[in-house]
């Protein structure tokens, strides 16, 4: 959390144009919610893969997402 606070504060302090530096913080946010999104998606996918090998299912592989 320290970090992404830290990353914030860089972007407001290197940009003097408002326009930059509003889209600069809204990239560093997208960017953002998609490795969170990224994350979760693979946190769900490793307990549906949990739960099927429970029941005696075999998984051949895992294809990588794109987001």
């Amino acid at each position: 959390m320290n970090s992404i606070v830290t990353e914030i504060a860089n972007i407001i302090k290197s940009e003097d144009n408002y326009i930059k530096r509003e889209r600069k913080i809204i990239c560093f946010f997208l960017n953002l919610i998609k490795e969170i999104m990224a994350l979760a998606l693979a946190k769900v996918d490793d307990e549906m893969i949990t739960k099927v090998k429970a029941q005696g299912y075999q998984i051949d592989k895992k294809n990588e997402r794109s987001i």
